[in-house]
């Protein structure tokens, strides 16, 4: 039987935000079974019900951790195997219960077109319609090479609760020109998705020799500051046991706002528990980034990187 879900609920209204006020935002990190049929649907049982107790919390949104249908550490064969349409029976339980529930849901998984497979998320909406299925286009390492083709779309921008949300997923959450052009495009949450680790079994069998940097201790919160965003990561705790190895993950989950503070973040006793988390972003609160500065305003380089001429 699993662990009870522990609640870290940070907020200071008695409801959650209006439409257009802003946006109350649940994160679930866990420990989960990986690399079979029999754990995905342990794995959907459980975001069925997270689902319900977000709900009761009135979030808005709620996010897993990168590929969590099947676990993070699946090889090729799982892979093939386990992985399901974009319309497939996961993201189908998902809809129904971002629907039941009353809130978005963003549900990464591994996505299967034809004979092509993606690193994929899905972001439902509270009435159970698909705004988007992102494939992830910034790939990392070999194992993720092997398994995936790229994406060749820009990370999307969806609305929820009348704000503006873009979707991150794990690696990407590291590239300072992807906040860029989601702040461009009117985001001001950013959801990310993520299974960072410490160290991880490189494709050639061998242990990585330095661990996996930490990007909550300055990406994150100098991308939240610099773009003013709200930044939500969703990461993994605990292990994965795959006949490759083992992963153990950072359970660094966390949500940091446009000061580069968090409002809500795993400490060393939410590690060892499966934990929702949960605060609200509000844009309207946010302040300048200086009385005259404005980074995305007077920003002038484009994305390809070509000089801007100043408005």
């Amino acid at each position: 039987m699993k662990d009870p879900v522990r609640i870290v609920f940070r907020s200071a209204l008695d409801r959650p935000p209006a439409m257009g006020d802003g946006l109350r935002v649940g994160i679930y990190q866990g420990q989960g079974p990986v690399g079979s049929a029999a754990a995905v649907q342990r794995n959907l049982d459980r975001m069925e019900e997270v689902a319900a107790l977000a709900g009761g919390y009135g979030c808005q949104v709620l996010v897993f951790p990168e590929k969590y249908t099947t676990g993070y550490a699946i090889g090729v064969e799982e892979c093939r195997d386990l992985a399901e349409h974009a319309l497939g029976p996961s993201v189908e339980r998902a809809r129904l219960a971002a629907k039941e529930c009353g809130l978005a849901l963003v549900l990464p998984y591994p996505e299967r077109d034809g004979e092509r497979f993606y690193d994929a998320v899905s972001v439902i909406a509270a009435d159970g319609l698909v705004l988007a299925n992102y494939r992830k286009s910034h790939l990392y390492g070999a194992a993720e090479r092997r398994n995936y083709c790229f994406g060749h779309e820009l990370p999307p921008v969806v609305s929820v609760n009348g704000i503006g949300v873009g979707v991150l997923n794990c690696y990407e959450c590291e590239f300072p020109p992807l906040y860029q052009s989601l702040a461009e495009r009117g985001a001001k949450v950013v959801l990310g998705p993520t299974a960072a680790d410490f160290h991880f079994r490189l494709a050639d069998g061998t242990m990585s020799q330095v661990p996996y940097q930490d990007a909550t201790r300055h990406i994150i919160p100098a991308m939240a500051s610099i773009w003013r965003l709200f930044i939500a990561y969703a990461n993994r705790r605990g292990w994965e046991q795959v006949p490759a190895g083992s992963w153990q993950y950072r359970g660094n989950s966390g949500i940091w706002g446009p000061d580069g503070e968090p409002l809500v973040a795993a400490t060393a006793e939410d590690r060892q528990h499966d934990c929702l988390f949960i605060a609200d972003c509000i844009p309207a609160g946010v302040p300048p980034f200086s009385p005259e500065g404005d980074h995305t305003r007077d920003n002038r380089l484009a994305l390809n990187p070509a000089l801007r001429a100043p408005a």
